[in-house]
């Protein structure tokens, strides 16, 4: 039923999802109907059919309540957690290793820490971001608002923006204007950027 409740939430049709995921629709409509258990699909398929919902497999598994054998990230410690490699933005539920841990900004629901490592985010006002801060996201907040900055994915990887509204419809805007915009319809959001951390002193030479 989740997964059907995700598909009308997209305004999507069954046809177009299972092209999305790379099955037939008939294979589709039995994971609809509970005809085909999620557990027995094969990583690949899960990793597809998920990503057709633009889900991660751990949103999957939490939204549908099937253990899918995810394990997410977890709180080093009350009130801290681990940093990761911005790339782990892709799998958010196999991030790979650390690289370090820090105190986790206070409100966030589903936290998850990156390291910064582009420099689509410099510029002067103050939603600038440098490379090398510590990013404190909110998995819970994917539903982008005018201004706000994300983590977001597309079939080129990893991005920093910030989102907003054009004459041309929503997009997820670079501060670096030498990125292109990337239209929010190609986007799959990760998280809002609730705070930063950064070592960053434009006083010190």
């Amino acid at each position: 039923m989740a997964v059907e409740v995700r598909r009308t939430q997209l305004q999507l049709s069954q046809e177009l999802i299972s092209e999305a995921a790379e099955m037939s629709q008939s294979y589709y409509s039995e994971i609809e109907r509970g005809a085909r258990p999620l557990p027995t699909l094969t990583h690949q398929k899960l990793m597809s059919l998920a990503r057709a919902l633009k889900w991660s497999l751990g949103e999957m598994q939490r939204a549908t309540g099937v253990d899918l054998g995810i394990v997410e990230a977890t709180l080093v410690a009350e009130g801290s957690a681990d940093v990761y490699a911005l790339t782990a933005a892709l799998t958010p539920d196999q991030p790979g290793p650390a690289l370090d841990h820090e105190a986790v900004a206070p409100g966030i629901r589903r936290p998850l820490l990156l390291r910064a490592d582009t420099d689509e985010m410099i510029g002067t006002s103050p939603a600038s971001i440098r490379p090398g801060s510590t990013l404190h996201i909110d998995q819970a907040e994917t539903v982008p608002e005018e201004g706000r900055v994300y983590v977001l994915t597309d079939q080129d990887g990893v991005h920093l923006r910030i989102y907003t509204m054009t004459r041309l419809g929503a997009v997820f805007r670079a501060e670096n204007r030498t990125f292109e915009d990337i239209p929010a319809t190609e986007a799959r959001v990760v998280g809002r950027v609730v705070s930063v951390a950064s070592d960053y002193d434009p006083n010190l030479k």
